[in-house]
């Protein structure tokens, strides 16, 4: 279950109105990743970056690795 946002996060998001709401596929993903990552906050370095790309990455795709 996805909490209702507070106050702040709302005002947040109306202070972005040039970015579209979250679709609730995009909550649930958002939820996986909350999950996997044990609800902390890693910042984006180069490598975790790659490693997220290969997960997704066409299995025909860079087979030479």
């Amino acid at each position: 279950m996805i909490p209702e946002p507070t106050n702040g996060e709302s005002q947040q998001r109306t202070d972005h109105a040039d970015l579209r709401p979250l679709t609730q596929n995009e909550r649930f993903w958002l939820e996986v990743i909350r999950l996997a990552s044990w609800d902390s906050d890693p910042a984006p370095t180069l490598e975790l970056v790659q490693q997220l790309r290969r997960i997704f990455e066409p299995t025909n795709r860079g087979a030479g690795r």
